[in-house]
């Protein structure tokens, strides 16, 4: 059954601890269970299905009611139930205000001060129920990159339940725990954060057994104010197994966090270049006509080339966290590589998509920007085999604080000691980048509409165009128009 299989009525008064299952008694745990008279539904659901989208509902499913800054959950307590919702979790506040009402027949309502910790609660305790590895991954950049891979070697060999998208918050992470199946070897869970405190919370909920983060990098520096702030709040992934165990995969070639994981008992140690400190390594590193990245990669037990359907140098050491991660857990180097040579970026990525249309390559990687994966997006385009001009088309950094003219004055001296042939700037702050690169730079724009004119009027068949920016740039928008002109000069 989609919505999550039901079986029998437990008992009142009986505690149940089975893989998959969540009881009647865990939903007191968290509020007030309110059902119609004796007309209940099951008391006991076996792999439930948890949504807070009310569209995406299913017979026996759990609907989390969340109030939101443009929408209520609560808004759409009857459509869930009419669409088979078997419980809804709803506020307090929403259930008094509403004169305390019965919920339909075979339905129930599980009343809670706030929704949102009792998603989390919901959460922790189905995971308690599993005894398999959870794997965390974390990091300032490359995390869902990371977490792809990771699942996509594991996947060679195991049952994987993996985060869908970028589903790492306090709401994400909860609901990629409640996608656990009685038949999932292994999960891989991926969490971000951009306040002190958070990757925390995110731990305690998680409960992971390894853990692994990407680099220490300028992300969220308006919250987490510099990269020692950064590192503080990431590593606090470490901490939780410093205090409850586990294992850590941990990036050599980033120093903060070598230095965080030090004298962490059980941890595993990886990078791009050979050490006896290293589970895996990798020689030769190319980038192909098309744009692919390959490599060899290399541990104690041999070498396997590797062509991966991803460019971006950066993009080798999230291959080779991912190796690390499928030789700790005994996948042999031949699966390793068909794990990742498997990987192929879904559309709408945007993390440095290749697209290649009427003659022009675009690499897409309008999802997000921070001041370090800018400098890897510019040094994916210089990397790109390139039969005409080298064109970056760059949107602001957001979420930067106080350090954001810095951060991008900053990204503008170094493009213009890279070979970009021309730099076009969108956005309040990118317009100090095209003042600190005037050689490349050939205009600053304050329209989508503008700057896909003067794209049009130069781009011509063999160019390379980066689009590079914050998500709030959609940037993303400006490459879906260009694609559709496909009017440019031959």
């Amino acid at each position: 059954m989609d919505g999550g299989k039901q079986c029998r009525n437990s008992g009142e008064g009986e505690r149940t601890q089975v893989k998959g299952v969540l009881n009647i008694n865990d939903f007191r745990d968290i509020g007030e269970v309110v059902v119609a008279g004796t007309d209940s539904p099951p008391l006991e659901i076996v792999e439930p299905k948890v949504v807070i989208d009310s569209r995406e509902i299913t017979e026996g499913g759990i609907f989390i009611a969340l109030k939101g800054e443009r929408t209520d959950g609560h808004s759409y307590i009857q459509t869930v139930f009419d669409n088979g919702a078997s419980w809804v979790m709803v506020s307090r506040e929403w259930y008094d205000a509403e004169g305390s009402p019965q919920p339909p027949s075979r339905t129930g309502f599980l009343v809670t001060a706030d929704p949102v910790a009792g998603l989390q609660l919901l959460s922790t305790m189905y995971r308690s129920t599993f005894s398999i590895p959870v794997v965390a991954i974390g990091g300032s950049n490359g995390k869902t990159t990371t977490k792809e891979m990771v699942a996509a070697v594991l996947g060679t060999g195991y049952k994987v339940t993996v985060s869908q998208g970028n589903r790492n918050n306090h709401l994400g992470v909860p609901l990629t725990l409640l996608q656990l199946r009685r038949d999932t070897d292994i999960a891989v869970v991926e969490v971000g954060i951009n306040h002190p405190g958070e990757m925390a919370l995110l731990a305690d909920i998680t409960r992971p057994t390894h853990a692994l983060l990407t680099n220490i990098g300028h992300e969220h520096l308006e919250f987490l104010l510099d990269l020692d702030g950064v590192a503080a709040a990431e590593t606090q992934l470490y901490d939780y197994l410093r205090r409850n165990g586990g294992i850590a995969f941990i990036n050599n070639d980033d120093l903060r966090l070598r230095d965080a994981g030090a004298g962490l008992s059980g941890s595993l140690c990886y990078g791009t270049s050979e050490s006896p400190a290293h589970s895996c390594w990798v020689r030769e590193i190319t980038v192909e006509q098309d744009g692919r990245l390959s490599f060899l990669l290399c541990s104690v037990a041999g070498s396997e080339k590797v062509i991966l359907n991803f460019t971006g140098r950066h993009n080798v050491i999230n291959a080779v966290a991912a190796a690390a991660v499928g030789s700790h857990f005994g996948l042999s180097l031949r699966q390793i590589r068909e794990g990742l040579e498997r990987l192929i970026p879904a559309p709408g990525w945007k993390r440095l998509e290749v697209v290649d249309s009427f003659g022009l390559r675009i690499l897409n990687d309008t999802y997000n920007a921070n001041s370090d994966s800018m400098r890897q997006a510019i040094e994916a385009l210089c990397d790109m085999p390139c039969g005409g001009k080298r064109v970056a088309v760059l949107g602001d950094m957001l979420e930067l604080g106080a350090a954001g003219d810095v951060e991008h004055e900053t990204i503008g001296r170094y493009i213009q000691q890279r070979p970009v042939d021309i730099v076009l700037t969108f956005g309040d702050k990118a317009r100090l980048i095209g003042q600190e690169a005037p050689g490349a730079c050939r205009g600053h724009f304050e329209s989508r509409e503008q700057l896909l004119a003067q794209l049009l009027a130069l781009l011509q068949e063999h160019d390379v165009v980066l689009f590079k920016g914050s998500r709030g740039m959609k940037l993303e928008q400006v490459v879906d128009s260009l694609i559709t002109a496909r009017t440019i000069t031959r």
